[in-house]
Order: C-alpha cells, then sequence, then structure tokens
C-alpha cells in the first residue's frame, strides 16, 4: 500500500487500492497506530514528543472505551485534543463520522476528507497535516543493526555455526527496505522486508512491526522448516563465536540464494559410478557416460541424486543409471548396528546406572551450560555443553529417563529368569520368523527373515542385483528399516524396495513427507486390510523391475488427466498463496514422470488451469498416480499445500 492520498472531496468512494478491502484501506496508514499500548496517556506522549510538526499533526487508534470504534487525536496550540470517531450502520453497511451530518464508508476516507477539509467547531478552525511516524520498535532489539552492511552481517554468521541464526538489517539496495540475515542448512540467505505505509511486508505477509515480524518466525517456519532462533550482534560473537569457515558458504557473487558446501563430508555423501548414458535435458542436469565416476554425491529422496562430474557442481542426475561405490565406511559387515548414526557418531556410552550433575558458575568462555555424566566405574566423567540452558535442561532429562528406563528394564528381565517358567511344547506350537543375518551364499527357509538398513539394501536392489533379490523374496522375508543418520526422522523412497519384492518396508510415521503418502497410497489398495498381493509376473523369472519389455500378461495404459481450477486454498502461516499442481507417476523408472501446471499468482480463492496432460503406462500394476497442489514462496522454492 502507498501513501499517496487520493484526489476528491470526500463523501464519494475513493479509488480503492488494489488488492486491499475499502474497509481496511486505513489499516496500512502511517497515521493509523492500531490497539495503542497505553491508549490515551501513549498518543498524548506521542503527540507531544512530535510537536515540532505543528498543529494538526495526528493519529489514529483504536478506542478503549467503546470497541469498535476510533479515536483520531491530534495537537493544536500546544494541547493534546481526542474525538471519538463514531460507527453506525446503513443498510447492512459500516459508516464513520466525527458529525452526524458527515458520514464516510471507510475509515480511510474520514482521514482524507479532513486532511483537504477543516475541522470545524466554535473554538477552532484546522487541517489535519503531518501523522505521528509509527514508533521504532526494532531499535535497540539484539538482533536489529541499523549501520551493517551485508558483507559484515555474512561474517558474523559464519562464526556461528547453528541453524535459526539471524540479524536484522537495512537494506542497501533499497530505501524503506530491511533484510533477515539468516543461517540454514549450512547456507546463508537474505530475505528482503518492504515497508508500505505502516507495514513490514515479506512475501505476501503483513505485520505491523519489525518486532512482530520476527516474533512471529520465531514460531513459525520461515524457510525449510527452519524457524528463526538465535539472535547474533557483536556481543554474542565474543561470548561464543568461533573462528569462520575458511570455504565460503555461498558462490555467484551478488546472487541472493547460496549454495552448500562442496567440501562438507559426512554419511550423506558418496561416490557413484554410471551404469548408462545419459544425457541432460536441462541446464542444472548433468551429461555422461557409462562408467563414468560422479563424486561429492548428495543421495535425495525422489529418484534424483546430485553430484559433481565434467566441470559441473551439485548439478542433477537419475539415481537409477548409477551404482553407489562401495567404501570402507559403508561396507555389509554389520557395522551399522554399531554405529545407527553412520560416520556422524563419534563414540557412544552405555548410560545405564549413570548419574547426571548439572554444574554451576563453569569458567569457560560462554559455556554457562554445563553437565556431568558420571559413571561409577569409570574414574574421569564426562563434561558436555550444550548452546543454551533450556537445550541442557532437555539433555539432561532425556538422559535420565533413558537411564532410569534402562536400569528398570535390567531389573525386569532379572526377575523374569528367576520367575517364569516356560514349557518348550507350547513354544513348538508356534510358527514365527526368526530373525538371522542376511548371507546370500545360503539359501534359507520361510522362517527366516532378514533385516537391513536402507544403505546396506542399495546395492541389492541395483540392476547388476536386483534378479538376486527377487528370487531370495520369493522364499523368506525381508524388512527395511531408516539408517539410523536419519535423526530428523525424514524417510527413504519405498518404491524400488516394492518393485523388488520386498514386503515389509518400515518408514517413520510420525513424518508426513512423500514416501509416507507413497505408502498411504500403496495400502488403500485391498480394501485398506494393512497388506496388498505383489503382482504375478513378479514370480517370472525373466522378470526385470528396469525394463519393460519384461512384463509379461500386463497391458499398458494411457491416462488423460485435465486440471480445471480449485478454491480455497489456503497456507499455515500469512499470506496469499501462488498455487500451482504437480502431477506424478511414481512406479517403474521406465514409468516415473511428473508434469506441472503454471503457477497463478496470489489467487487462492479460486485458481483456473485448464491444463491436460498425457501419460503411458507400462506397468499400471506398480504405478501409483500422486496430486500435489505447491505454492510458490517468496524465496522461489515450492511448499507443499495439499497432496493425494
Amino acid at each position: 500500500m502507498q501513501d499517496e492520498e487520493e484526489e476528491g472531496d470526500g463523501t464519494e468512494l475513493q479509488e480503492q487500492r488494489e488488492g486491499v478491502p475499502s474497509e481496511e484501506l486505513h489499516f496500512g496508514e502511517k497515521c493509523f497506530h492500531g490497539k495503542l499500548a497505553g491508549g490515551r496517556l501513549k498518543a498524548q506522549e506521542l503527540l507531544q514528543q512530535h510537536a515540532h510538526l505543528g498543529d494538526g499533526t495526528f493519529l489514529v487508534r483504536e478506542s478503549d472505551t467503546f470497541v469498535g470504534d476510533y479515536s483520531l487525536s491530534f495537537w493544536r496550540q500546544g494541547k493534546v485534543n481526542h474525538c471519538r470517531i463514531k460507527s453506525k450502520q446503513e443498510r447492512g453497511q459500516t459508516k464513520y463520522y466525527l458529525i452526524d451530518t458527515g458520514a464516510f464508508d471507510t475509515l480511510y476516507n474520514l482521514i482524507s476528507h479532513y486532511q483537504t477539509h477543516p475541522l470545524r467547531s466554535q473554538e477552532f478552525y484546522m487541517y489535519l497535516n503531518e501523522p505521528v511516524p509509527q514508533p521504532n520498535k526494532h531499535e535497540g532489539k539484539e538482533w536489529y543493526h541499523a549501520n551493517m552492511t551485508r558483507t559484515h552481517a555474512e561474517e558474523l554468521l559464519k562464526r556461528v555455526k547453528y541453524d535459526g541464526t539471524f540479524l536484522v538489517r537495512p537494506s542497501e539496495k533499497e530505501d524503506n527496505c530491511f533484510a533477515i540475515s539468516f543461517r540454514v542448512e549450512n547456507k546463508l540467505k537474505h530475505c528482503r522486508i518492504k515497508q508500505e505505509g505502516r507495514l513490514f511486508v515479506i512475501g505476501t505477509a503483513q505485520f505491523e512491526s519489525l518486532v512482530e515480524l520476527v516474533n512471529y518466525y520465531e514460531k513459525h517456519p520461515l524457510y525449510h522448516k527452519v524457524k528463526l532462533k538465535y539472535p547474533i550482534n557483536e556481543d554474542i560473537i565474543r561470548r561464543i563465536g568461533t573462528d569462520p569457515e575458511d570455504s565460503p558458504l555461498h558462490v555467484g557473487g551478488p546472487a541472493e540464494t547460496y549454495m552448500d558446501l562442496d567440501s562438507f563430508s559426512g554419511a550423506f555423501r558418496a561416490t557413484v559410478k554410471a551404469l548408462y548414458d545419459y544425457r541432460a535435458q536441462r541446464d542444472d542436469e548433468i551429461s555422461f557416460c557409462k562408467h563414468a565416476i560422479i563424486t561429492n554425491v548428495v543421495r535425495l529422496d525422489g529418484g534424483w541424486w546430485r553430484g559433481n562430474y565434467g566441470g559441473k557442481r551439485q548439478h542433477w542426475f537419475p539415481a537409477n543409471f548409477v551404482e553407489v561405490l562401495e567404501t570402507q565406511d559403508a561396507s555389509d559387515d554389520g557395522s551399522g548396528d554399531a554405529m545407527p548414526l553412520g560416520t556422524l557418531q563419534k563414540g557412544s556410552i552405555d548410560i545405564a546406572g549413570y548419574t547426571v550433575d548439572i554444574l554451576q558458575n563453569w569458567p569457560g568462555r560462554g559455556q554457562d551450560s554445563v553437565f556431568r555424566i558420571v559413571s561409577p566405574t569409570q574414574l574421569v566423567p564426562i563434561e558436555i555443553a550444550a548452546p543454551s540452558r533450556e537445550e541442557m535442561q532437555v539433555w539432561v532429562l532425556m538422559i535420565r529417563e533413558t537411564a532410569q528406563s534402562a536400569n528398570d528394564k535390567i531389573q525386569q528381565r532379572r526377575e523374569m529368569e528367576r520367575s517364569l517358567r516356560l514349557a518348550k511344547e507350547l513354544s513348538n506350537l508356534i510358527i514365527y520368523c526368526r530373525s538371522v543375518q542376511f548371507c546370500s551364499e545360503r539359501i534359507g527357509n520361510f522362517t527366516e527373515m532378514s533385516s537391513f538398513p536402507e544403505t546396506k539394501v542399495e546395492k541389492w536392489m541395483s540392476p547388476q542385483h536386483c534378479s538376486f533379490f527377487l528370487k531370495y523374496h520369493r522364499l523368506q522375508f525381508s524388512r527395511v528399516h531408516p539408517k539410523g543418520s536419519r535423526i530428523d526422522s525424514s524417510n527413504y523412497d519405498p518404491v524400488h524396495l516394492w518393485n523388488c519384492g520386498c514386503q515389509m518396508v518400515a518408514l517413520n510415521y510420525q513424518t508426513p513427507d512423500r514416501p509416507m503418502q507413497l505408502n498411504q497410497g500403496r495400502f488403500l489398495q485391498n480394501g485398506r486390510c494393512g497388506y496388498v498381493h505383489r503382482p504375478d509376473f513378479m514370480h517370472d523369472d525373466d522378470y526385470d523391475p528396469y525394463d519393460g519389455t519384461t512384463l509379461k500378461s500386463v497391458h499398458p495404459i494411457t491416462l488423460s488427466i485435465k486440471v480445471i481450477a480449485a478454491r480455497h486454498l489456503m497456507k499455515s502461516g500469512r499470506g496469499i498463496v501462488s498455487p500451482f499442481v504437480e502431477i506424478e507417476i511414481v512406479g517403474a523408472d521406465y514409468d516415473s514422470c511428473r508434469y506441472k501446471t503454471g503457477t497463478i499468482p496470489d489467487n487462492g480463492l479460486n485458481p483456473v488451469w485448464n491444463e491436460a496432460f498425457m501419460f503411458d503406462i507400462c506397468n499400471p500394476s506398480v504405478a501409483l498416480l500422486r496430486f500435489v497442489v505447491q505454492d510458490e514462496d517468496m524465496f522461489g522454492d515450492p511448499d507443499v499445500i495439499r497432496t493425494r
């Protein structure tokens, strides 16, 4: 919204500003102070502070006494005056007035009228002139830096390696603009905040102050589930800051979006070898030939990975065109049970019998949240520092509860061993699956079942080994579970496992992500009874899940879908959605594809697309159809509104 005054005599409805209901035109004006904390006395204080603006200086606020009405406070001849702006209903419409003979359709029209027409009384004759400026509540906050540049902000953020670290500063490029600089997923992001009238706008969300904006995003995600958590300034850096990273957190000069560290190493990076030739379809994809080695690979869900090859860094390629090269850390020696967090794990402690103490007045620099783990069998206790006292309290509570639970289980097991007597004859009546270590050299029987972490089963889903895995599943059960390093309870893609005959694919049910949506779609079949029959062709010796020509007695289909329109689309946070629809076929690799409609900007009420799509599906028995309605956010990234 702009601050320009509309021309006219004020008695007729002035032209509405685009996208703003007429009854809310006043909401973004500088003169409107909303529910002013302190009410009448605060209004007097503000007018006295800005008395230098002269007679006619004014503000409008919500009335303390009359709910639903407003008050006009103005400065005249060294005194503060207050007038009640009354309201009434005429033919179902609210009218605002100071005197009965001059009613207006909106509060905005009333104020505009008295800026060009005088307020009249027996004592004075005066125009409303300058509005009282909005108080700068953000000044003095620990996260606000009035004289900070973008470069300096990045230097500070590099020193605190926590997602959600942030600061707010004026924009260097535009007047009446601010920027939130924050850290997320080892990237630095800068988000512009525009000041329009008295409102602060980020994306399509509006706030009455920067303080309200920051408070909101401390409770709601700003970007990729990350909230504003840790305000940063020079004092905090001196207490807890570390040296900045040697490598830059971003590339591309003045670009607004930053890239991840290529030098980052961990459980999520790998090296892969190409099984087939691939020609890039888009600028952000890699072209490679068979046997090419792609390094620094980030394995993501959804069938597409990122890696470095041929001078391109972190570009996309299809995951089913490559195989992961085995490393010493990722070998099939069963180390996943001992190291459930993979390379992220640096050690482990058996906390049964341990006690936890909180240390007071710890002398370390900025480390005032330290606790100690004491073992009755170790001479040297373990001392651990947390980022904050609140987080320390959570760790201490969880360790104590876990230790107590472990002690209770040990005690219960000892009591059961003493008191229970099991009848072997009764046990022999029960047929159950015995969990055994997987061995590809040995043929098992139907009462044996093996469990695999997702990282260990990847080898057996590759085109070279999938035929063995299919034959294995004709005789035995397998159970696949998420790797231990998924500490955020994320999930892996279950589709390739189903296509290779795996009977039990365990997922983190607490996370409603794409794999869980596919899992729900798969088990909608068979009356939702909890299991579905594998197609008959999976028992065929010639069946290859990567080759559609091996299918027998399977009839392909052509699916035509037209996306017409939607209505009443909303997002969980503030602002208006810019929706688009994504349609995806998920199944065999040769069938999997996705299309999306165009984006309808700022229309969640009744967006219309009228776009048609055609899908040729060779193997409909394993295919799922997924609809996703997404919103293009202020960063240009998609946010899921609804899936089906």
